[in-house]
């Protein structure tokens, strides 16, 4: 594993670009891990925004695939990066927003990418409605093939995890009165974070429209039992129930019956049902 390394403007005291500081400051996080691969469609999409007044700090675990040098050649476009071993996910996460300046947080994977106008709109709908936390729909792709467009609803938050937080925006204050992430937490962390959120009390508005897209072969898709333990385990962090373990049992039944029907050519019924009974839509990309 390589030692530790740093760079971007801060580091070779390069002063960030001249913007509109009459609009709020937006850090966007992204924590990467050898993904050398999909890293620069990530970078590019944040530096592409719309939205002008963005600090971008990349928070990676000591990828030994090339990952770092696709970082480098960004240097002096990003506000902030470093290249160290972590504790994982979350560890990434709070290494991220301990080191962000700004006075609203985005977080989004190295799988990841926005669309053109996802901070204009985030920081449109918080200034319009106060909201601690704004939301909108994630379009998922399968081997580069758009597939469907995910819904998202704050209300459900206790059934199940109803958000997708490659499209959440939250504020700085959100994070100091609710806290950072857990460490114990390796798959879910972002589903207790909202519940804990949801329950301190804050704001949350959605945007009907999708901010973020997805590749869906990331590690929650492919070992998606994990996740499920975890969700149970928030659930019962913040209310316990005998319908939190209840409704662990129905998402691992689900789980398997979707796989099965993939495999075996009936995905149309998977869509239906994501379509029509699901209470986190899914539905085929318009785009």
């Amino acid at each position: 594993m390589p030692g530790r390394r740093e760079g971007g403007m801060r580091v070779r005291g390069v002063p960030p670009p001249v913007t509109d500081q009459a609009k709020p400051l937006v850090t966007i996080v992204t924590v990467v891990y050898n993904n050398a691969l999909h890293l620069e469609q990530t970078i590019e999409s944040v530096l592409g925004q719309t939205y002008a007044n963005i600090e971008y700090l990349i928070i990676d675990g000591g990828s030994t695939d090339g990952t770092t040098g696709i970082i480098e050649r960004y240097d002096y476009r990003i506000a902030y990066w470093v290249s160290e071993a972590d504790d994982g996910i979350s560890d990434a996460f709070n290494k991220g927003i301990a080191a962000s300046h700004g006075e609203i947080i985005g977080i989004l994977n190295s799988d990841d990418w926005y669309e053109e106008d996802a901070v204009a709109c985030a920081v449109e709908a918080m200034g319009n409605r106060g909201a601690d936390i704004v939301y909108g729909m994630l379009r998922t792709w399968d081997s580069d093939v758009k597939s469907e467009e995910v819904s998202a609803d704050h209300e459900l938050l206790e059934r199940e995890m109803s958000m997708n937080h490659p499209a959440v925006f939250a504020t700085r204050a959100a994070y100091e009165k609710v806290g950072l992430y857990r460490t114990d937490f390796r798959y879910a962390m972002d589903y207790e974070w909202l519940l804990r959120a949801k329950k301190t009390g804050l704001t949350f508005v959605s945007i009907d429209k999708c901010l973020t897209n997805m590749r869906v072969e990331g590690i929650s898709n492919v070992r998606w039992r994990e996740p499920l333990k975890e969700e149970a385990r928030a659930k019962n962090l913040v209310n316990p129930s005998i319908s939190n373990v209840l409704y662990y049992y129905y998402k691992n039944a689900k789980g398997y019956a979707r796989r099965f029907l993939e495999k075996t050519g009936l995905r149309f019924i998977v869509r239906l049902f994501h379509s029509y009974i699901s209470s986190v839509r899914k539905t085929r990309s318009r785009i």
